[in-house]
């Protein structure tokens, strides 16, 4: 056997072993994420379609070591205090064992229900997102004139306030402080704040903000057990 032979066939061999592995990764991946998405679906108990991604490379072939890497799980149709979102979670450094080095996570509340969640003040009203303020639009009172309000959006740990700051009638802009106190519509715009309880263990708010496809909650996750929809860490 020449050098040249010798060479092709260890090139072949490379090459051959190189597909054998990803191979063996993308089963074990696919049935890694399988898992992720049957579980997920059980502890967020989602209506609509659950789907998992495994970012880290070979993925599938770390399980078997004990370690999955970083993991992106984006679920549909959540219920949870009386209202409906979409939650993309993303964790890093997950082990088979339900570790995770933390993570983030966002959920999703279509504007349909936070015009609702605002009360009266939202009633006939439409709401949108533009640069991150809540804008609510829509005729109101008696006369049914045209108004629009703007309100900007904050967080604590566990609550987010949406706090009007402008008002447009008949195209004319005013601050919501300068609205004479006694007036109903100064009353209707005061801010209104929003718990968001029974966070999982080791979960809190970070942010909110209004994007073009709803209002964004944004969530911290601390290193640690995985968290479970229950309250407490996964099992």
């Amino acid at each position: 056997m020449n050098r040249r032979t010798g060479t092709r066939i260890l090139l072949a061999v490379t090459v051959t072993l190189a597909a054998l592995t990803c191979a063996t990764d993308l089963v074990v991946e696919h049935r890694t994420e399988e898992r992720v998405v049957a579980q997920a679906s059980r502890r967020l108990k989602a209506e609509g379609p659950v789907h998992a991604d495994l970012t880290t490379p070979l993925a599938g072939l770390r399980t078997l070591g004990g370690e999955v890497g970083d993991v992106e799980v984006s679920a549909k149709d959540i219920h949870r205090q009386h209202t409906t979102m979409d939650v993309t979670v993303r964790l890093k450094g997950v082990t088979t064992d339900g570790d995770s080095a933390g993570g983030s996570a966002t959920a999703t509340v279509g504007y349909d229900q936070v015009a609702r969640r605002m009360g009266s003040s939202g009633d006939g009203m439409t709401a949108t997102g533009q640069n991150g303020d809540l804008v609510l639009s829509g005729n109101t009172g008696a006369l049914g004139l045209p108004v629009t309000v703007r309100a900007r959006l904050t967080a604590t740990s566990d609550s987010f306030t949406i706090t009007p700051t402008t008002v447009t009638v008949l195209g004319r802009s005013m601050a919501v402080a300068d609205l004479p106190s006694a007036a109903g519509l100064h009353r209707e715009l005061q801010p209104r704040t929003v718990p968001v309880t029974g966070l999982p263990h080791g979960v809190a708010l970070t942010s909110a903000h209004a994007a073009d496809n709803g209002l964004v909650l944004g969530f911290s996750i601390a290193p640690g057990p995985t968290p479970s929809a229950g309250g407490g860490a996964a099992a």
